[in-house]
């Protein structure tokens, strides 16, 4: 029986025969075009269609305008010509109105889909039945969209629904997840149907506890393929499109993540031994072999996602990083590392940076623009942070001349001045765009987390990353002592002085001098020597400020103004002071 969700959703045709191009003999076509799109107007109903009579008057005005014997003769002619636009033009209202309309039913079966899942309770639709129906919706839909006589001007709408039944999925298998460790009993099947759709285990056994998934890995696996699939026939254009899809595979590749593993003395007793000689678990096989679907897509998806990554709206670039952030997460083969490297779209990517410099410049103004540059900067070096943590990508980055790139900005140079009434954390900002000593925070630890990571996975080439990381430093040595001199108790503040005493251990190396790419003479040597030994000796006098009685004098302070919540940022300070 074919559910009543899935009958609407039939009623609704995804074809759409589109008129005949204009054959025109006197008229010119794209001046035409132009007349009829001049002409056109939102009607009552809110659909845009071209005013016929208003286009009439318009071209027989242009008739009437016409001079000589050749024009009277031709006049006829003429006139059939424009009752021929006037027909085509009568068929293309029909087209706009009609595909308005299935783009408002398609909208709101959208609409009606999300208050089901959303507003009904556990009681009403189990937890396996929910995903069920999400299954059977997704794979409906997407073979609608993906048929070769499907209207391209319907793609938006139901990207946007792919988006939220792939939300909900994602959400109905975690929450299947978190549910209590149960004892399978009789008729309760739902506890022993695994990932895999055909996992069996004894009562008491461990691995009943590694989660749940009621609709079966192969059904995941059709999904994922005709999602693919939706951002291929995409093609180049559709970028807005895309930005749903991508949504929505994130989503999709939540469901292969392992819930966070349990602190506890059970956990503890497990040896790395034990973990790595462990049997492949059920998020495992699935992240396996969801990788092994993506890449039998090739280079073509490669394409599509490197390029929006690197180009167009921020929205669609931050969704296609925050993707590519994912999927080499997950790729053990590094294929799309390597696609990235030699396809040039890694360097582009470092190069972009230096583009980005004046427009986080003036993101550091008391009332900046919008922040969107500032979400996508924080998007690709996250990306870039997340490549750098194996030792092929620390080593491609190098190439690419990252640290190089960052020497150059010059954002990092404009270190607004502390708020001293913000000091300890305790303050919070009373609006929603943060204050400029916050927004600096957000452009400078990346940039520091992106060093400390090529620091600690470059093994190969670890004095050539030291040297151009202290070039970095030295670049920015204002700004770096200025921090290490800081005498802030903010969380903010720890934060940066942890990343950089990191950096500087890691860093000033002896014979790094030997590495850095520039003219080393005695002078210049004794300069960059001095670079280093000040730096070196800044954070050896940390110790005495965060080793002694000073550290617990900042601590009463904080206890004492600490309520509720703001623990967590005593937590953090914490954790930056351990750093240091």
């Amino acid at each position: 029986v074919r559910r009543k969700i899935l009958s609407i959703l039939d009623s609704i045709d995804f074809s759409q025969d589109i008129p005949e191009p204009l054959q025109l003999d006197f008229f010119d076509r794209v001046q035409i075009e132009q007349v009829i799109a001049n002409c056109e107007h939102k009607n009552a109903r809110g659909q845009v269609v071209c005013n016929v009579k208003y286009l009439h008057r318009v071209l027989v005005a242009e008739v009437n305008a016409l001079q000589g014997m050749a024009a009277i003769g031709q006049r006829p002619l003429l006139m059939e010509e424009i009752n021929t636009i006037l027909q085509y033009v009568v068929e293309r209202n029909k087209l706009l109105q009609c595909l308005h309309a299935k783009r408002h039913a398609l909208e709101s079966w959208r609409q009606l889909v999300e208050i089901i899942l959303t507003a009904c309770p556990q009681d009403l639709i189990q937890a396996e039945d929910r995903q069920l129906i999400i299954r059977d919706l997704l794979q409906d839909v997407h073979d609608k969209i993906l048929d070769d006589d499907a209207a391209q001007e319907l793609m938006p709408v139901v990207a946007g629904a792919v988006f939220t039944l792939t939300a909900h999925l994602s959400q109905s298998v975690k929450t299947e997840q978190k549910q209590p460790l149960a004892l399978p009993m009789v008729g309760q099947s739902q506890y022993v149907s695994m990932l895999d759709g055909s996992f069996t285990s004894s009562p008491g056994s461990e691995s009943i506890s590694m989660g749940f998934a009621s609709i079966g890995d192969s059904s995941l696996h059709i999904i994922l393929k005709k999602l693919l699939d939706f951002i291929l026939k995409t093609g180049g254009g559709f970028q807005r499109v895309r930005t749903h899809l991508y949504g929505s595979l994130l989503y999709y590749l939540q469901i292969a993540q392992r819930p966070d593993e349990p602190d506890t003395l059970e956990a503890a007793k497990k040896t790395m031994w034990e973990r790595l000689t462990a049997p492949e678990d059920v998020f495992s096989k699935l992240q396996r072999e969801n990788m092994a679907i993506i890449e039998s897509y090739g280079a073509a998806l490669m394409e599509v996602v490197c390029r929006d990554a690197c180009d167009g709206h921020e929205i669609g670039r931050m969704l296609a990083l925050a993707l590519l952030d994912r999927i080499v997460s997950v790729d053990k083969q590094q294929q799309w590392l390597l696609y990235l490297s030699n396809s040039g779209y890694l360097k582009v990517l470092v190069d972009s940076l230096a583009d980005d410099d004046l427009t986080l410049q003036s993101l550091l103004t008391p009332q900046p623009p919008l922040l969107k540059a500032l979400y996508t900067y924080e998007s690709k070096m996250a990306f870039l942070t997340r490549v750098a943590k194996s030792q092929q990508g620390a080593l491609e980055l190098l190439r690419s001349g990252v640290i190089v790139r960052l020497a150059q900005c010059q954002v990092y140079d404009m270190r607004p001045e502390t708020d001293h009434q913000g000091m300890y954390g305790m303050r919070d900002p009373p609006v929603f765009i943060p204050a400029p000593v916050e927004r600096y925070r957000q452009i400078l630890l990346p940039a520091l987390q992106l060093c400390q990571v090529i620091l600690t996975s470059s093994m190969a080439q670890h004095l050539q990353a030291a040297g151009q990381v202290l070039q970095f430093l030295i670049s920015h040595s204002d700004t770096i002592q200025a921090i290490l001199r800081c005498q802030d108790v903010s969380v903010g503040s720890l934060q940066e002085l942890a990343s950089l005493t990191g950096i500087i251990s890691k860093a000033a190396l002896p014979g790094v001098l030997s590495e850095l790419d520039v003219d080393v003479n005695e002078g210049t040597q004794m300069e960059l020597q001095g670079h280093i030994g000040r730096f070196q000796r800044q954070c050896l006098g940390l110790l005495s400020r965060f080793g002694g009685s000073d550290r617990l004098r900042q601590f009463k302070l904080q206890g004492d103004n600490a309520e509720g919540d703001r623990m967590n940022k005593r937590d953090e300070i914490e954790l930056a002071m351990q750093q240091v």
